[in-house]
């Protein structure tokens, strides 16, 4: 054991003395943000006793229903309390009463029977979920050394244990990490011997889900996720979920929550957030998104307000201040709209895409027509008919610049392509990638050449969509490169999978 930590210490010097700028330092917090409430909710046995304040969000007695127990699972537990927690909040001075958990916990399995495949599978998990949490708190070489060490770990468990079916629950969530490290990272990868891929965690995933059907409704919010957030297969995303007879349980609203917002279903997102007997801090912030979208800026900003008051974190707080700017500016009140656009611009950090994204938009929003952005959030919204009776407005024979003539035929497309209607959305796509250079600074060009490119998979084109998706990673610097490039990579794959 003294030797294993030894060569573990020097090979822990070893990855410290590499020198990464921030921007790349942070690529796998970037893409695992968005599965950190999903993966870390995964439970390992539907009838432990820890699991009911668990799902009620209930962090403390968790932690005290656990302590009454030395069963593995009850230390998984406990350990997913302080994650969950951590995660939720963002409170640094949380983060420091939590974090010698890790540490005390990993030393206590140490001791126990190894011939258990529950104590590696523990172990293993441990790791991963407090790597989530130091990306999260910016411990970014901490959080990479947990990724590596858990991946070890399953990977012993499962060869020590081969026929127990939770090792596929912890190597498939890392094989699909793994699976989208940027090209430019893949050395660090080879450096460490970690591999992965995204097809292959999402089999394991699936297949653990027959086998233990205890675990059939975590393992379907986990494909809900990876199909809304990696594939944009949104009616498969939603279909998912609402197949599954969930408990109206905190956890989970939350988690479907997330999938409806991001399935442009922003009514069933608040219904969902609004039934949850625990709320914190974020809950308000993405209802506020739901109002918003709706174009109910009075009750958007009510909720706004709420989250920045009550939320000690960094995240989202750039968003905020711009969407409560643009609601106050909507219902014309200009010193309120400059009071909170100046706020966007100082305080906060550009942690998520959504607060760089917000970044961008602050910096040129004088220069936006207000109602082609009441059209851009209907439509995130999936408040189609909003965005249609929008657009009818804008639409007229008056003059547009040439790039607000191109930004509506990119909403247009958006709104026919999500309403089911193909041609018309190839039609707008179009006439935007043929004019990328007018838009160069925005997503627009490199969305639509994704989009294009799901359309020609969808019609049997498979030569042409794989061009589409190759498009998409030629673009080298735009607000949501990061997610469109995972989305390109991965629909690639899977066209090659299929002989495409």
């Amino acid at each position: 054991m003294r030797k294993k930590n030894q060569k573990e210490a020097g090979e822990k010097r070893k990855i410290n003395k590499l020198t990464f700028s921030r921007k790349y330092k942070r690529w796998i917090g970037l893409i695992v943000y968005p599965f950190f409430m999903l993966f870390t909710s995964l439970t390992a046995s539907g009838q432990n006793a820890s699991l009911a304040p668990l799902l009620n969000l209930d962090f403390e007695k968790t932690r005290t229903v656990s302590a009454q127990s030395d069963a593995p699972l009850s230390y998984y537990y406990a350990n997913l309390a302080d994650v969950l927690e951590l995660i939720l909040l963002e409170n640094e001075a949380r983060f420091g009463e939590l974090h010698n958990n890790q540490s005390t916990r990993l030393n206590e399995m140490n001791q126990r029977n190894k011939d258990s495949p529950w104590t590696g599978f523990v172990e293993a998990e441990i790791k991963m979920q407090w790597a989530f949490v130091n990306f999260k708190y910016g411990k970014d070489w901490d959080a990479f050394w947990g990724l590596r060490s858990a991946y070890r770990r399953a990977q012993r468990n499962n060869t020590d244990f081969p026929n127990f079916e939770p090792n596929k629950r912890t190597l498939g969530v890392l094989n699909i990490i793994f699976g989208n490290v940027p090209s430019k990272n893949q050395w660090l990868m080879n450096l460490f011997g970690l591999r992965g891929d995204v097809f292959t965690g999402l089999s394991q995933l699936t297949s653990m889900s027959t086998a233990y059907p205890e675990l059939a409704n975590e393992a379907s919010l986990i494909l809900s996720m990876a199909n809304v957030y990696l594939l944009e297969d949104f009616n498969v995303a939603v279909q998912l979920i609402e197949d599954e007879k969930l408990a109206a349980k905190p956890l989970y609203l939350y988690i479907k929550s997330l999938i409806y917002l991001k399935a442009h279903s922003a009514t069933k997102a608040r219904s969902q957030l609004s039934e949850s007997i625990k709320k914190y801090p974020v809950h308000d912030y993405l209802i506020a998104e739901t109002y918003f979208q709706s174009g109910d800026y009075p009750t958007a900003i009510t909720h706004y307000k709420s989250f920045l008051e009550s939320f000690k974190g960094t995240s989202y707080i750039k968003d905020a201040y711009l969407k409560l700017g643009i609601s106050y500016g909507f219902l014309g009140d200009v010193n309120a709209y400059n009071e909170y656009l100046d706020k966007s611009k100082n305080e906060g950090e550009e942690n998520t895409e959504v607060d760089k994204n917000s970044v961008k938009l602050v910096s040129d929003l004088d220069k936006q027509n207000p109602i082609a952005l009441k059209i851009r959030f209907a439509i995130d919204g999936g408040y189609y008919s909003r965005a249609d009776s929008l657009i009818q407005i804008l639409d007229q024979p008056k003059a547009l610049s040439n790039h607000e003539r191109l930004a509506l035929n990119y909403r247009k497309a958006r709104l026919a392509h999500l309403q089911g209607d193909s041609e018309e959305a190839l039609i707008h796509y179009r006439e935007v990638i043929s004019n990328t250079n007018l838009i160069s600074e925005t997503y627009y060009g490199p969305n639509s050449f994704l989009q294009m490119g799901y359309l020609m998979r969808q019609q049997g084109d498979t030569k042409t969509a794989k061009i589409y998706f190759n498009q998409v990673l030629s673009f080298r610097e735009h607000p949501y490169k990061s997610s469109l490039d995972t989305k390109a990579k991965i629909a690639l794959k899977q066209l090659d999978l299929k002989g495409g």
